[in-house]
């Protein structure tokens, strides 16, 4: 995944960019300066290395340093025919808008999910105390911080805080035993757990289920101890059930109801 920093607009600049290196490889807008083309792909190919390598994705980063390789304009190692060129152009193009589908299927799923889940907690009911801001790929070391739920919510009328971690899901996946459902990593539960403990706060898991992460088809707010004691770690539908609320129900009381 992309070197992740929470912030919708770093989102868009990359967007922004590789939509740029699209027009500019896959359309020929610089065709008639290759040199230029040359310096345009190398210079956004670059970037993406650098960023994919900060993430350690080193398989993105091995095929935009190959790409900065083939077009960078100071060392012409291939003198390709004009059609050769063209087809290296599509392949490039082809491997951006493949990293575009990954990036926004691992990165901005999550946030948009996340800012979908704010919204739920109204600003006139509950100020958001904390949120985890992810900073270890940042620093290249772990941040126990990153570690905690996504947000810790302050009711404004009683002063008491719970903390929710955030879950997207495009659908349910069968179970072993035939029923639908997700799996939970019960290390990552038992972390959220200790964080309730220390804090003294109560902990629920925020589930979107299909539609989009900005509009979830179904949603479930559950306490955090039902899917620490789900069988194998699977939680099923029928274990949500009960928690399923509107998609766009807002939360105002506390305790949750």
């Amino acid at each position: 995944m992309l070197y992740k920093m929470k912030n919708e607009t770093f989102s868009y600049i990359v967007t922004f960019c590789i939509a740029s290196l699209l027009f500019g490889v896959g359309f020929g807008w610089f065709k008639t300066d290759l040199n230029l083309l040359r310096w345009y792909t190398s210079i956004w190919c670059f970037i993406l290395a650098a960023l994919t390598f900060k993430g350690k994705n080193f398989g993105w980063s091995a095929l935009f340093v190959v790409a900065l390789v083939i077009f960078n304009p100071l060392f012409r190692f291939f003198n390709y025919t004009k059609s050769v060129w063209q087809m290296l152009d599509i392949v490039t193009a082809t491997i951006l808008i493949i990293f575009v589908v990954n990036y926004y299927r691992q990165y901005a799923k999550g946030v948009r999910f996340e800012k979908y889940t704010a919204n739920l907690f109204p600003k006139d009911k509950w100020v958001i105390s904390d949120r985890t801001k992810d900073s270890s790929k940042k620093f290249d070391r772990i941040v126990e911080s990153d570690m905690n739920p996504d947000f810790t919510f302050r009711h404004i009328a009683t002063g008491k805080h719970l903390a929710v971690e955030c879950k997207f899901r495009s659908y349910f996946l069968r179970g072993k035993y035939g029923d639908d459902g997700m799996w939970w990593k019960k290390v990552q539960g038992e972390r959220y757990k200790k964080y309730g403990e220390v804090k003294n706060v109560p902990v629920y898991i925020i589930l979107g289920l299909g539609g989009t992460p900005a509009r979830p088809d179904r949603v479930f707010l559950c306490p955090l101890h039902v899917f620490n004691e789900a069988p194998y770690g699977f939680i099923t539908e029928k274990i949500l059930k009960p928690f399923e609320r509107k998609a766009n129900e807002k939360v105002s009381d506390f305790p949750l109801t």
